[in-house]
């Protein structure tokens, strides 16, 4: 099932992906591998919140996010099997600071967490480093 899990979560970053282009981030949440009380935990409070529950809560997340960013992007770069119905994503995001001016490069790692073929949670963790820990890897 673990390999089975990696392209789950493949596809579904594939779809995310093409779903940005079209200007629809919420586009995995229509394919139907994605649970409805899906929960979305941020590292750090924003707005005022640590988890987003389902497709309108990871939007509501989405936008304050990439709104505080000029020419936002993100890249998946790594996709790791941890076992027990977790994948680590390892991904790079880029932006300009809206207010600063400031370029901004981060490593974001995040931890999928899969039950029954579905994604019911993913932790974002701020560096790789810290997605490998949680997660009980080294890279």
């Amino acid at each position: 099932m673990s390999q089975e899990n990696v392209e789950i979560v493949r596809r579904l970053s594939e779809d995310w992906f093409a779903g940005l282009e079209r200007g629809d981030p919420g586009a995995p949440f229509d394919m139907g591998a994605v649970a409805d009380d899906f929960e979305w935990i941020v590292p750090e409070p924003l707005p005022d919140r640590l988890v987003f529950r389902g497709r309108e809560g990871f939007l509501q997340w989405f936008r304050a996010w990439t709104g505080e960013f000029e020419n936002w992007s993100a890249q998946l770069e790594r996709l790791i099997d941890a076992g027990h119905e977790r994948v680590v994503a390892l991904t790079h995001q880029s932006g300009i600071g809206k207010v600063s001016g400031v370029p901004v490069e981060l490593n974001i790692g995040m931890v999928w967490e899969l039950e029954n073929g579905g994604v019911v949670r993913i932790r974002n963790y701020l560096t790789h480093e810290e997605a490998l820990e949680a997660a009980g890897l080294r890279e």
